[in-house]
């Protein structure tokens, strides 16, 4: 995704009743897409687009690499409007392999509290991260999950003892 402003044309064909010319804006956005960008794609995933259309966007959203979205991937996680689509958005995270670690609390926050799917997708995020805060950083979120622990079922006991693990 480059660093271009939204190309109004784009943005319209992409809220367009007509599936094709919504795939077509998608795979323009491949080409010439950037952050700015993501807040529409989350937008229509979070009403209710076509099967095929949300598939690709799920497929572009795994592909982003640049460093700047983390911040629209991250505040997407926390806003209540995108609950609905939370699963997507943390499975785009793992999929495009950003480095999320400096907001790892956020996906921690996930397992704990959000349902088993978006627990999952979060902990996969978690899982597959290749560095960590430091221990400083991660010592309340260390005592969080351990406090989680104490009221969590089978399934979710499992993902935060193995992030307990993880993160030492």
């Amino acid at each position: 995704m480059n660093k271009t402003k939204i190309n109004q044309a784009i943005k319209t064909q992409l809220f367009s009743a007509d599936k094709d010319q919504v795939l077509t804006a998608l795979n323009k956005l491949k080409e010439s897409g950037n952050k700015d960008y993501l807040p529409i794609l989350f937008e229509l995933m979070v009403a209710g687009c076509e099967t095929e259309v949300e598939k690709q966007i799920q497929k572009l959203l795994g592909t982003v690499k640049d460093k700047e979205t983390i911040p629209v991937f991250i505040n997407a996680l926390q806003e209540e409007h995108f609950k609905p689509i939370r699963k997507n958005i943390a499975t785009s995270c793992w999929q495009n392999g950003l480095d999320f670690s400096d907001d790892i609390e956020v996906f921690v926050d996930l397992v704990i509290n959000d349902n088993w799917e978006t627990a999952f997708e979060a902990f996969t995020v978690i899982d597959n991260m290749e560095h960590f805060p430091s221990a400083e950083v991660m010592k309340p979120i260390k005592l969080k999950i351990a406090r989680a622990l104490k009221v969590a079922d089978e399934r979710r006991a499992y993902m935060l003892e193995e992030l307990l693990k993880l993160s030492t």
